[in-house]
């Protein structure tokens, strides 16, 4: 069994990768839709006692709107981290599916796929990661965000104002601003505004 794990934030170019894919080839592929890197994790783990499942992960990129655009890059951060800690998804391979020029503030070294092909091709290019998905595999030492700079962000992302985040830390406002902005450039974030677009969520 050959799975693809998607991540996408548009409701059609799920659908038409789904059928994409799924149509491609002579034996069947599973497309399963996730929203975290963990939902990721666990359904490897769940199978891990069934060998010769060929994995791939493929992020949609297409949609450049905001929301779409930073939760993308929300999840490619917590998954840069899991591949750094989780052995399970060391054979896995991430595909970018959208175009690469476009998007300079993606600094992961995934394989990108641009959408600006022909539907056979894009079959093909699917059809090719899927027998060997190792080759397509890129190490990735990512540079993590430091225990201050986790901290900011995820105060942040819980509703909390900068002023109180420097009270609870105990440090001052100026730190806290600095540590934000720290973890805003490594995780290839605009502005402090994109933040609003990822409440509730956490970083790793």
């Amino acid at each position: 069994m050959k799975q693809i794990f998607l991540m996408s934030q548009c409701q059609y170019t799920r659908l038409g990768l789904f059928k994409l894919i799924e149509s491609a080839g002579e034996h069947p592929v599973q497309v399963i839709s996730v929203e975290t890197p963990e939902q990721i994790a666990s359904h490897i783990l769940s199978d891990r006692h069934a060998p010769g499942k060929q994995n791939v992960i493929v992020v949609d990129l297409t949609c450049h709107e905001a929301p779409a655009m930073v939760k993308a890059l929300w999840f490619l951060w917590n998954l840069s981290v899991l591949y750094s800690e989780r052995r399970e998804l060391g054979g896995v391979p991430c595909i970018l599916f959208g175009c690469q020029r476009t998007l300079d503030n993606i600094r992961h070294p995934f394989v990108w796929v641009s959408p600006s092909q022909g539907l056979r091709q894009l079959q093909n290019v699917f059809l090719r990661i899927l027998a060997i998905p190792s080759r397509y595999i890129r190490e990735h030492k990512i540079k993590r965000l430091s225990v201050n700079e986790r901290r900011v962000m995820n105060y942040l992302l819980g509703g909390k104002a900068a002023g109180d985040i420097a009270t609870r830390m105990q440090i001052n406002y100026r730190n806290v601003c600095y540590y934000r902005q720290r973890a805003i450039f490594k995780i290839g974030l605009r502005n402090r505004n994109d933040i609003a677009w990822i409440m509730n969520r956490t970083f790793l």
